[in-house]
């Protein structure tokens, strides 16, 4: 039984607050930017002679060289892929430092402080590329700092889930606030709006966490847990292969934020009424989709349980991939059928919750698993491996990139409907037989 008084209490501590609402302004800056990084890229910084930004033009050589002649849309996709990838890799590194410095609480500050710095430097074109890097490695620090700051303020796993929920509340908050404000600033002011309405929401943050005078480092109780018998070799497989499946889905599902905006602004009939929607608000609509999807989600969970039905991990891994795969499968078809004409935004819109329901599916599953199968001493391991599926993700969709207009639409869906496809292939052919393994084996040595 879960202890609601004292969840509550930990729940709603000045503690908690503090933390997720610097997450909530984190995610407001990170994706407010994200939104609009492509956008910004093509229309502005690469956009006419690129001598006039500090390392386009080596970055353009070393692209051409190893891809051929590249496009202005495929530099900037490469250029997104390879901020986000630094992003992603910076997260566990992040933490490690934190772990070594014994300090969180300052590794969250240097980080935010860096993707001020960062922000500044985007502000001007010639500085755009430099910005960058600072701004991706200081959202890594600050991201990998706060998030492990979460789950040493309560002493089980029903007070962390409860925690991490509501944590994801205010996560999923930033990602429909950034894209709105910043998308609709780029739209009615400028891009130097945007990017200044970001910097402005870290700082915001960054004076209420500093004012909280907290610091979490240590787990104030100890936590007993029980830890399923379970064969090690089989459980390392099983882990491996659901993790290139989380990759898998990752590296499909990313594309929204990246070329799937290109390709919207320019096929998709964004009207309504007779006003235009920002294409940067898809990125809004996909947090506040993930919002209400995770409440459905977990209605339907517990309908099917109180009627003794359990979906696994592993299925759940499978079948989200497979949600992700006919999202883009919906473009495809979009595409077939439309003649050339510009796509309602209907079909948009069901791509968006095919594919956010993939994530909603996924996410919590893969973590899920990490924590019930992976050997005690290395959970924190696997989850970090886990949280890795931003850089693998990244690199694809800065790689994959660079074909979108070196084959037709349809194709390109089609190609990231595979990706996807592949993953749940792989949990179908691999992930289920070893689930049935690894429990065989636990059976066997519970009952001896």
């Amino acid at each position: 039984m879960e202890s609601g008084a004292a969840t509550d209490e930990k729940l709603w501590s000045p503690r908690f607050l503090a933390l997720a609402a610097m997450e909530f302004w984190e995610r407001f800056a990170m994706s407010g930017m994200k939104s609009l990084l492509v956008l910004i890229l093509v229309d502005h910084v690469l956009a006419g002679d690129l001598s006039r930004v500090l390392g386009a033009t080596a970055i353009r050589d070393a692209s051409t060289a190893l891809f051929g002649k590249v496009s202005t849309t495929g530099l900037a996709s490469q250029l997104y892929g390879y901020a986000n990838a630094l992003i992603y890799l910076a997260v566990p590194i992040g933490g490690l430092v934190g772990d070594l410095v014994g300090s969180r609480r300052r590794m969250v500050g240097i980080g935010g402080a860096l993707m001020l710095i960062g922000l500044s430097l985007m502000l001007l074109d010639s500085t755009f590329l430099i910005g960058l890097i600072p701004f991706a490695i200081g959202t890594g620090l600050l991201k990998g700092n706060l998030s492990a700051q979460v789950g040493l303020l309560f002493r089980d796993e029903a007070q962390r889930r409860r925690g991490y929920a509501v944590y994801l509340g205010f996560l999923n908050a930033g990602i429909i606030c950034g894209p709105l404000t910043c998308g609709a600033l780029a739209v009615f002011a400028g891009p130097a709006y945007a990017i200044g309405a970001a910097a402005l929401a870290l700082a915001v943050g960054l004076v209420f966490y500093a004012r909280s005078g907290i610091e979490v480092n240590a787990v104030e109780t100890a936590e007993a847990s029980t830890v399923s018998r379970i064969d090690p070799l089989a459980a390392t497989a099983l882990l491996i292969v659901a993790l290139i499946a989380v990759y898998l889905c990752y590296s499909a599902y990313d594309q929204l934020s990246n070329i799937f905006l290109v390709w919207a602004r320019g096929h998709i009939d964004l009207r309504l009424g007779g006003w235009a929607m920002p294409v940067a608000w898809f990125l809004s609509l996909d947090g506040a989709f993930t919002l209400g999807l995770i409440a459905l989600s977990q209605w339907g969970m517990r309908a099917l349980e109180r009627r003794g039905i359990a979906i696994d991990a592993v299925t759940q891994i499978l079948l989200g991939s497979l949600l992700c795969a006919l999202g883009y499968l919906v473009l495809a078809i979009g595409v077939a059928t439309s003649g050339g004409a510009s796509l309602s935004l209907a079909w948009a819109l069901a791509y968006l919750l095919l594919v956010d329901a993939a994530i909603v599916l996924v996410w919590p599953s893969g973590l899920s698993l990490i924590a019930g199968i992976a050997p005690g001493r290395l959970v924190g391991l696997w989850m970090g491996l886990f949280y890795l599926h931003g850089f693998f993700a990244s690199l694809w969709v800065g790689f994959s990139g660079v074909f979108y207009e070196r084959m037709a639409a349809g194709q390109f869906w089609l190609l990231h409907a595979g990706v996807a496809g592949a993953g749940a292939l792989l949990m179908l052919a691999a992930g289920l037989p070893l689930l049935r393994a690894a429990r065989t084996r636990q059976a066997i040595t519970t009952s001896a």
